[in-house]
């Protein structure tokens, strides 16, 4: 589970950008097949690979038979949710599938990490959303207020 971004946020934000960070960390992980430090994937083992891809495999999901990224039968991308939302921040993770994460990670193919949790790219974009919404909200504050300087 991922503690994401604890700050000067408030829920609304979390509320609103948080499922956008979930959306990116699922597209980057397990579309774009490229692991929590942006390198892809790499192959599988000539067995498991030659088995993966002729889509025979117990509760295969078909549409990543040719695809390296950690996907054989979806539970764990559909289980990559967001989980609870707080006035500090919000989790995301799995909470079924924690095992699946670290025996992938065992393999080289880490998903997440205490040392990096969530992919560059994605905390970029994460990190910009938060932004926007700061400066939005400090102009709302000081919306008609002037600032009288006087000379003693």
């Amino acid at each position: 589970m991922i503690d994401a971004v604890k700050g000067g946020l408030d829920k609304r934000f979390y509320i609103k950008h948080g499922p956008d960070l979930v959306a990116c960390f699922r597209k980057h992980i397990f579309m774009d097949a490229k692991d929590v430090y942006g390198k892809k994937f790499k192959s599988y083992s000539k067995e498991y690979g030659q088995a993966k891809k002729t889509g025979g495999m117990k509760r295969q999901a078909s549409e990543f038979k040719n695809s390296n990224a950690p996907v054989l039968t979806s539970d764990l991308l559909r289980d990559w949710t967001m989980r609870s939302i707080g006035s500090s921040g919000f989790k995301f993770g799995t909470l079924a599938h924690g095992g699946k994460v670290e025996s992938l990670a065992k393999l080289g193919r880490v998903i997440s990490s205490k040392d990096k949790p969530i992919p560059d790219g994605c905390g970029r974009k994460f990190m910009l959303s938060a932004d926007r919404w700061v400066r939005k909200s400090l102009k709302n504050i000081t919306k008609g207020k002037k600032n009288i300087k006087i000379n003693i």
